[in-house]
């Protein structure tokens, strides 16, 4: 058993092994937070003060640093310093027997994204669903730290595409109430992602509920004018009057469910561009932060 597990998806939570939880100054969990999400774990002392209380000079935010990394040091015993500091850098010290939701939501999520033929085995599928659901809520949704912000909609991408990857494992296995829970699962996180939202009507009809799978399309279309303007794309159009005339379970899953060629929808295409801007973004900022 771990000494330490330590959750930050949801309520945030520090326990010890025959201590139960520990109580902590506020601070230490935007401290933890932004020094797990850095490269290496490791922070200049000047950058991790600028991330903290960016609205005050230098000099003042380096002394409410200071402040802070001393009363962490107060609360944890001499031999169990989870946070270590010196007069240059703050650094997680993670070698002893710890465990990290994060980490272990990171680690089993990228490996079946790197790898996805691995989601053919039941198996294989049951040890991704354990990871996903340690994404019990978004990472430190409290916090209004602005690197913590870009680190939280990193992970929801993660979750949104690795619980996709399971839900299409699902399909091809044709566990068809399993892929509905995925599905409603990734919907109820991102309503605007079409492709989930065609991959759970299709399990709705599956699952003999095509009036409830029309339903949802409705929703669907309510949703993207309402938000963005914009019909939904031809390949839900398409399943939904499938669906509708009774003929959905004769066409191919695979061609339902394929990845659409691009939208003429300018909109569409901006929500595409700011992603793609986003994730380059984080991949500078991560460099940034290691230097």
């Amino acid at each position: 058993m771990p000494t330490w597990i330590i959750r930050l998806f949801g309520r945030e939570e520090l326990r010890h092994s025959g201590k139960g939880s520990l109580e902590l100054p506020d601070i230490w969990w935007p401290v933890f937070g932004s020094l797990l999400s850095a490269q290496r774990h490791l922070l200049s002392r000047g950058k991790l003060a600028g991330m903290l209380w960016p609205d005050k000079p230098e000099k003042a935010a380096r002394h409410c640093l200071a402040t802070a990394l001393w009363r962490i040091k107060t609360r944890f015993p001499s031999d169990h310093q989870l946070i270590t500091f010196d007069s240059n850098t703050v650094a997680l010290c993670l070698q002893g027997s710890f465990w990290v939701d994060l980490v272990a939501f990171e680690r089993r999520t990228k490996l079946y994204l790197a790898e996805p033929q691995r989601l053919a085995s039941h198996p294989e599928r049951e040890r991704l669903r354990r990871a996903l659901a340690h994404y019990r809520d978004p990472f430190m949704a409290e916090r209004d730290v602005e690197w913590i912000a870009i680190e939280r909609e990193r992970l929801r991408t993660l979750y949104l595409d690795a619980m996709f990857a399971l839900a299409s494992a699902e399909v091809e296995a044709e566990r068809w109430t399993d892929a509905r829970d995925s599905a409603r699962r990734i919907c109820a996180v991102e309503p605007l992602r079409e492709d989930a939202q065609r991959l759970l009507m299709l399990a709705h009809v599956k699952c003999g509920a095509r009036a409830v799978a029309l339903d949802q399309y409705n929703v669907l279309a309510d949703l993207l004018r309402s938000e963005l303007g914009i019909a939904p794309m031809a390949q839900t159009q398409q399943l939904a009057a499938e669906i509708a005339g009774q003929n959905a379970t004769d066409v191919p899953k695979q061609i339902r469910l394929a990845s659409p060629a691009p939208s003429q929808s300018d909109a569409r295409l901006t929500m595409l561009r700011v992603r793609d801007h986003l994730n380059r973004s984080l991949d500078l900022l991560n460099g940034y932060l290691a230097d």
